[in-house]
Formats: C-alpha cells, sequence, structure tokens
C-alpha cells in the first residue's frame, strides 16, 4: 500500500485499522506528495513477488478479479501484461455509465494501441521483471503516463491479454470532465507523451497527427464538448 504524502488522520486511522487485521500488508510512505507515476515506482520497487496486481484507492474489484486473471497467466507463460474490462459509474459508484470493452488477444491490443489506449490501467497485472527491464512508469506530468509503458511492453515483444469482461467498476464521474485534466498545461504535457510514443514506434505519422488533434480539442474544448466526445467514444468501444 502506497501511501503518496499526508494523509487526514481519519483515513490514516483506517488504513492502520486494515494493517493491524492484515499483517501481510506492507505499507510505503512518500513524505511528500510525488504523483501517480512516482507512487506506482515505489510500490513496484517495494514488491517482492513476480507478478504485480493494482487498482486505484477509490475503484472497486469484483471479488473474482484476481482469480480470473491467475487462470489465464497459468494457462499462458508467455504473458507479460494482462487486463480487462472497466464498468464505469459516476461519481456515488451508483449509477452505471459506460462499458470500456478492449481487444483480447496480443495482435489485436497491438493494433489499438496506435490509436488508444490498450488497457484499463486499474485493471492490469504484470511482471515486475518486465518493469525493471523497460524502465517502469515515466511522468510525463498527464494522467494518461501508463500509455507510454504499455507502449513500451508491445514494442519490446512482450506478450499481452485483456479478460473479455469487466472485472473493476471505476469512479468516473464529472471530475472526467473538469478543469484538474483539462487547460494548456496539461495538454503540454500530454503532447510530451505522444512525442514519446511516436519515438518508440509505436504510433506512425498519421497516429502522430491523429492524436495531437483529438487531444488538443478534449484539453482545450468547453466540458460540454468533452463529454459529447466521450460519449461517442464509448459507444466504439
Amino acid at each position: 500500500l502506497i501511501q503518496d504524502g499526508p494523509i487526514p488522520a481519519t483515513l490514516e486511522g483506517l488504513v492502520q485499522k486494515y494493517a493491524n487485521a492484515n499483517p501481510e500488508i506492507k505499507k510505503v510512505i512518500l513524505p511528500q506528495n510525488k504523483g501517480l507515476s512516482a507512487a506506482l515506482n515505489a510500490g513496484i520497487e517495494a514488491a517482492s513477488q513476480e507478478w504485480l496486481a493494482r487498482m486505484d484507492a477509490d475503484d472497486i474489484c469484483e471479488i473474482d478479479r484476481l482469480e480470473k486473471q491467475w487462470r489465464q497467466i497459468e494457462a499462458d507463460p508467455d504473458l507479460a501484461i494482462i487486463g480487462a474490462w472497466i464498468d464505469e459509474y459516476d461519481e456515488e459508484m451508483q449509477t452505471l455509465t459506460a462499458t470500456r470493452r478492449l481487444p483480447e488477444e496480443h495482435e489485436a491490443i497491438r493494433n489499438y494501441a496506435a490509436w488508444r489506449c490498450p488497457f484499463n490501467h486499474m485493471t492490469v497485472m504484470y511482471r515486475k521483471s518486465v518493469l525493471l527491464e523497460i524502465g517502469k512508469y515515466h511522468d510525463f506530468g498527464a494522467v494518461g503516463d501508463d500509455y507510454e509503458l504499455w507502449a513500451r511492453f508491445l514494442m519490446n515483444g512482450h506478450k499481452a491479454y485483456n479478460i473479455q469482461e469487466p472485472l473493476v467498476k471505476a469512479r468516473a464521474g464529472k471530475a472526467m470532465f473538469s478543469e484538474r485534466r483539462r487547460g494548456l498545461k496539461y495538454l503540454r504535457n500530454e503532447i510530451k507523451e505522444i512525442n514519446a510514443l511516436y519515438r518508440i514506434g509505436l504510433l506512425k505519422p498519421w497516429h502522430y497527427v491523429f492524436h495531437i488533434v483529438l487531444k488538443t480539442i478534449v484539453r482545450l474544448a468547453p466540458g460540454v464538448v468533452v463529454k459529447w466526445i466521450y460519449k461517442g467514444i464509448r459507444r466504439t468501444s
């Protein structure tokens, strides 16, 4: 469990309650908030096993998520990374708003990745040895730092797979369209990641132009336009 900077006393007490009841929990405290990529890298370093599973603090795993992913890992020893679909809910986790479906097999995932992020980050399990080999997470200052990591998995020939059912309930409420994920500064950081995807070789010139145009619209357009685009994307996923 990675604590990324100071947390309220109530949350700290809840964490300690779980730690007392489950002594196998390893708690890593970062004195200052470093952001998602730094927190994930700290977790990778602290982990003692080869296969790592991750999720976000505000999402909910289906009770058999890890069981279903582990069965697939055992069935295919060549796998290096495995994800699944997600069901997206409002901020209260009461209303299902969309399902993000992704391709199943490696080649389809590789082709899809040139256009859109090929994994739902909160569903992923991956090999620690591969993460250490290809360099863990790079911090571009954007929510999508994971996209570039998936590109390194795929472009280095590491086998991928997505289970064809939702295994995580994800919180995707109004914050997705708020100023927190928008603006010129955010767009500049995201362009850094797109440039990295191009350098790695995942993107062809036409993919590169597509990403630049789409991300510019999404990060600078009014929230109502972003919401309309997002709904259209979900209908095709």
